[in-house]
């Protein structure tokens, strides 16, 4: 896992935790946002959330094909990179 990656997981996970009201919650990188208890209105909040924090556009179809912390991480970095690039 790259440190970019790294940061984005730990960012994503501080996020979820401010989500649930659980700021001890422990998360790791299998941890699904759905079987963690989610609705389809926090799973809105989320994308809206991630979208201020990294400034790319995460959509809800993304959060939906990535619910685990490290493939959304994975998606959100890929995103990152694409910005860097110009290729958003």
């Amino acid at each position: 896992m790259s440190t970019t990656e790294t940061t984005v997981t730990a960012r994503i996970a501080d996020i979820w935790r401010e989500l649930f009201a659980e700021p001890a919650m422990p998360l790791d990188g299998a941890d699904n946002f759905f079987v963690l208890g989610a609705s389809s209105l926090l799973a809105m909040a989320m994308v809206e959330r991630l979208r201020a924090e990294f400034g790319v556009p995460v959509s809800m179809l993304a959060v939906t094909e990535h619910p685990q912390l490290a493939a959304l991480a994975d998606h959100v970095a890929g995103l990152l990179v694409d910005r860097e690039q110009g290729e958003l």
